[in-house]
């Protein structure tokens, strides 16, 4: 039960904590010297390794060889497997709220605001199928139980995100009286089981048709409507 309720955030998070290394890479080894620069390498392998060969089958001898530094390099800043899954889920989150919070606060309407959230939601678990792939199909066992609940967490604080915008929403008269709460819920485990659909079925329909009947789903679902 708990990897199912973990697989939207962590295919939300893993492609934009991937690509937050990648763009900061340089900024870490400036700034903070070697010992960075052998950190940044072991993420950038590992997220190679892990979509290459799943989780439960990545190793971290291969992750060490990949990333060309020492196995007593790699434990240093990394105790286990499960810690540095973590850490790339972990590290990027505050990137990604931070993303997600600027583009919905923007002078934006809701129906627009919800546009995004689903167009948001939808690249980032398709961006990255070899990483999404590993939260889809593999992410039943063998992590640590610490670790299982913090991403969790991460996962609630997220809806919980969502459920604000919706909230305001709803206070604005523009949404039905619905539980915020479950609303966001379904709208991140919509979004998460379309996307494993999508990765399965490429030839039966198009990106920008998913983006546009999950956004006609959502709003008729929660929009006021002439007369209510």
């Amino acid at each position: 039960m708990l990897p199912n309720l973990l697989s939207p955030v962590l295919t939300l998070l893993l492609p934009i904590c991937y690509n937050t290394f990648v763009l900061t890479s340089q900024l870490y080894i400036a700034t903070k010297g070697e010992s960075s620069l052998s950190k940044v390498k072991i993420i950038h392998a590992a997220v190679d390794v892990f979509s290459e060969n799943g989780y439960h089958r990545a190793s971290m001898d291969e992750i060490a060889l990949r990333a060309n530094v020492a196995k007593g390099t790699l434990y240093y800043h990394f105790p286990g497997k499960a810690q540095l899954f973590k850490t790339l889920v972990v590290q990027g989150f505050q990137e990604v709220i931070d993303k997600i919070r600027a583009d919905l606060q923007a002078d934006l309407t809701l129906e627009e605001q919800i546009r995004r959230i689903v167009r948001h939601n939808l690249d980032l678990f398709l961006e990255s199928s070899g990483l999404a792939h590993i939260v889809f199909n593999e992410l039943s066992n063998g992590i640590d139980q610490e670790v299982l609940e913090e991403l969790k967490k991460l996962r609630i604080d997220y809806i919980h995100f969502l459920a604000e915008v919706l909230e305001e929403g709803k206070q604005e008269g523009v949404l039905r009286d619905v539980n915020c709460q479950l609303a966001a819920a379904g709208i991140v485990g919509m979004l998460d089981s379309a996307a494993n659909y999508f990765m399965s079925n490429t030839h039966e329909l198009s990106r920008d048709h998913m983006e546009r009947f999950f956004y006609t789903i959502i709003t008729s679902g929660l929009f006021m409507t002439a007369g209510e």
